[in-house]
């Protein structure tokens, strides 16, 4: 995850002007609708290009859940729409799934590793340093929707403000 964020870094500029006010780190509780479990997760929201974003992200739900398991991966985010200091979003991406515990439901069918295709979209707030969001999505593969609500951390945005140029004497 952290090779696939820095050549994210590399590959679309300076890291200097991408890991700053545009690049954001974060996480998010997940509910599950139809598995009616909780989960949480890491991600980073790295610019592309323009409005287009890559999330890598690493998912987990714990054992008190029915499902345990984790998913590691990432999606594209594409702002369609901004009003006043909010952003909606559309979403798609491709997860490995690693349900730990597949054989206390299906024993000796080999359902513990999966690709899962999601798509969805989600609202973020624009301004500040914390970014909260909203997201839905629904997995393909499990025929799940889950729905996510987080914080957005922009380190560079944070604190900042712009440095004033020094006066200059006429002599």
């Amino acid at each position: 995850m952290i090779c696939l964020l820095m050549n994210l870094v590399f590959v679309t500029g300076s890291s200097k002007q991408v890991i700053g006010r545009q690049t954001g780190f974060g996480g998010s509780i997940i509910y599950n609708f139809q598995a009616e479990g909780f989960g949480a997760d890491l991600r980073a929201k790295v610019p592309v290009y323009r409005k287009l974003f890559i999330v890598p992200e690493v998912s987990y739900y714990p054992s008190f859940n029915e499902y345990h398991e984790y998913y590691a991966g990432a999606a594209a985010h594409y702002e369609i729409i901004q009003l006043k200091k909010f952003v909606f979003y559309l979403a798609a991406g491709a997860y490995f799934n690693n349900w730990i515990n597949a054989d206390d439901f299906a024993p000796g069918r080999k359902l513990q590793f999966n690709f899962s295709p999601q798509l969805g979209g989600g609202i973020v707030k624009r301004n500040g340093c914390l970014r909260p969001f909203l997201e839905n999505r629904y997995d393909f593969k499990w025929k799940e929707d889950n729905i996510r609500i987080g914080v957005l951390i922009y380190p560079g945005a944070c604190g900042s403000k712009r440095e004033k140029c020094p006066k200059i004497n006429n002599y």
